[in-house]
């Protein structure tokens, strides 16, 4: 089996890439995305320190039984967008897990339209990431927002 790694820039040191190095490779192709990024479509549009740009696509997987796309998709999302813009400061071998996840949705998400999910870091310490995500559609407005805590671990 071939080494991810493999694929990614020159400059790492032998510990690793670091996270930003990581996103970029999949930003590029050079890495496949991870399987929930296929599993609730979310493409990386804008990689950079702090902050994480996807395109994000609830598709008829995502509706509930009423026919009306499921707030998981949007939690989801927003919890990519923000484990991600933390992980783009993260250096070699560093992990990550959400803690905390505070959602509130403000306009129902319609199946087979793109929309735009920004996750932003907004305080890092050793141990402890605060991050912002939002979903904006096309027309700039806002259809959900949360603020995540998640445990580092160097």
């Amino acid at each position: 089996m071939k080494n991810p790694e493999d694929n990614l820039p020159p400059g790492n040191t032998s510990s690793g890439p670091t996270g930003l190095q990581i996103l970029q490779a999949m930003q590029a192709g050079r890495i496949p995305p991870s399987g929930i990024a296929t599993t609730m479509p979310m493409r990386l549009s804008t990689v950079e320190r702090g902050l994480v740009v996807m395109e994000v696509s609830p598709d008829a997987r995502h509706l509930n039984p009423a026919g009306a796309v499921h707030g998981g998709f949007a939690a989801t999302c927003l919890d990519g967008a923000a484990a991600l813009a933390l992980l783009s400061a993260l250096g070699p071998g560093a992990q990550y897990s959400t803690v905390d996840l505070n959602v509130k949705y403000v306009r129902p998400l319609t199946e087979g339209v793109a929309y735009t999910a920004t996750g932003r870091l907004v305080e890092q310490t050793r141990s402890l990431g605060i991050c912002s995500a939002e979903i904006r559609g096309a027309d700039g407005k806002l259809h959900a927002m949360a603020s995540a805590t998640l445990m580092v671990k160097a």
